[in-house]
């Protein structure tokens, strides 16, 4: 219940922030968004683990849990969170830092002196990311949703995997979230409980073309089991604690298994419900699933969500910088559109965009990442991005790299060679941006120097007007766009 209480606390927190953009008020919005973030989130996050931890514990106790044992325990596992992600960081080599145990035996944990800085910097950009701040929701690139409901293929495919379609996994959450207005309680509250069969015939009378195979598989596949917590995907041993440093690879979570066994009946929170559907239908509207589930005949369609987001996010670039310019190229590949000139095979620029009376050049390098969410992911995700350094091969800016020496090496020949007008400013000025549907900690805070803005996909238009380049593009500017 107190998992739930949290959850609610922070949304509604984050609500009432978003909601005083409309009005001028002296209220530090950022500060409101970040500290819901910190406080909810991170007690959220120790219930959670409370949670799981018990459901996967094999011993037994008869003490009763009391709100002081309970903040007793909350207070253990703050410190052993702590102590653990310190641990994480140090391993992962996120950040410089140690542990300092003083003459009382209280450990200190320490980062490098402008960690906090560095934070805080980030946390302004989540709390505008949250606040939709300088965002253009037009410009913004999702995945299909209705599309992907209602394709055969994907309703054929949960059906082989699982028993049952996605679009009624979804419906089944929406009810789960629902419990007052479906009758299933006659008063709002933390938790609801429900006999399995109940919950079942609840189903199939709210989702139109449910059977009733299909309403008890879904009501199985979203029960959280316990001796499963602590299983990884693709190991047959059991860890000897709540895996909480791995994501992807935990099937058995409780933000998405929000069912709890209770005896013979069924316990769960709506809000918990809630988030789960959010979590379901954006990640496989996005290209991923929530965990590495290995479904055979939903994997290959979900990669192609993917692919299509991708290729997207590269029209949509292109789409934002025709509003200031003319002249914009996609998918520019110069050694196999000009085989005489005998260029580097740099491969393909995916947005190149030039303002001739300022004589700016813009490369825009387009990229789709998963999201990461563990301390693990987060170190995967800088390595995939920037490699070791910046000529890793293993990285994606070895490859930027090569495109940034290659234009500049022959700039003059190649707006030569697409026919744009000479320049009219004397000095040259080019420009690279990193174009992602979202910012992560380390397109804030690179491993190391880059000459690379990191936008938003939906904050590229405002990013474009503040930095003024040149003359807005004509309105014609569509007939250059290749």
């Amino acid at each position: 219940r107190e998992k739930e209480r949290i959850a609610a606390a922070e949304r509604f927190a984050v609500l009432r922030a978003q909601q005083s953009l409309a009005h001028d008020i002296e209220f530090d919005r950022f500060e409101v968004v970040e500290k819901a973030r910190k406080d909810f989130g991170t007690a959220a996050r120790h219930y959670r683990y409370l949670l799981e931890k018990v459901l996967s514990s094999t011993g037994d106790g008869a003490q009763q849990v009391t709100s002081e044992v309970l903040r007793e325990l909350v207070g253990l596992v703050d410190w052993y969170k702590v102590m653990a992600d310190a641990g994480d960081v140090l391993h992962t080599g996120v950040d410089v830092g140690g542990i300092e145990i003083d003459e009382f035996h209280i450990p200190q944990v320490f980062y490098s002196t402008d960690s906090g800085e560095r934070r805080e910097k980030y946390a302004r950009e989540y709390a505008k990311s949250r606040l939709g701040i300088d965002l253009n929701d037009q410009d913004e690139v999702v995945g299909p949703s209705e599309e992907l409901m209602a394709d055969e293929r994907m309703r054929q495919a949960f059906k082989q995997d699982l028993g049952f379609e996605l679009q009624h996994l979804l419906s089944a959450l929406v009810v789960l979230s629902q419990p007052v207005q479906l009758g299933l309680s006659d008063t709002l509250a933390l938790s609801y409980v429900a006999t399995a069969d109940n919950l079942s015939q609840l189903l199939i009378d709210n989702i139109e073309g449910l059977e009733r195979f299909e309403s008890a598989a879904i009501l199985e596949f979203l029960t959280l089991s316990g001796p499963h917590i602590r299983r990884l995907a693709g190991r047959d041993v059991e860890e000897s604690e709540v895996p909480y440093w791995e994501h992807n690879k935990r099937t058995h979570r409780y933000a998405i298994r929000p069912l709890i066994s209770e005896g013979d009946a069924l316990r769960w929170g709506a809000e918990t419900a809630s988030r789960a559907l959010n979590i379901w239908s954006a990640s496989v509207r996005d290209g991923y699933l929530p965990a590495d589930f290995s479904w055979s005949n939903v994997e290959p369609l979900i990669r192609e969500v993917k692919e299509g987001i991708e290729k997207q996010l590269e029209m949509r670039a292109g789409e934002v910088l025709l509003r200031h310019t003319p002249y914009v190229v996609r998918n520019l590949d110069f050694y196999h559109r000009f085989r005489s000139e005998r260029f580097d095979d740099v491969g393909d620029f995916d947005v190149f965009a030039y303002w001739p009376e300022t004589n700016t050049l813009l490369v825009a390098e387009c990229k789709y990442n998963q999201p990461p969410y563990s301390m693990k992911d987060t170190r995967r995700l800088r390595d995939k991005i920037f490699g070791k350094s910046e000529d890793d091969r293993n990285g994606q800016f070895s490859r930027i790299l090569r495109r940034r020496q290659f234009l500049s090496q022959h700039r003059s020949r190649l707006l030569e060679l697409l026919g744009w007008p000479s320049p009219q400013g004397d000095q040259p000025r080019d420009l690279e941006i990193y174009v992602s549907r979202v910012i992560y900690y380390w397109m804030v805070h690179p491993p190391y120097e880059v000459p690379t803005a990191f936008i938003r996909i939906d904050a590229l238009d405002a990013w474009l007007t503040q930095q003024a380049i040149g003359a807005p593009a004509v309105a014609s500017a569509a007939s250059r766009f290749e």
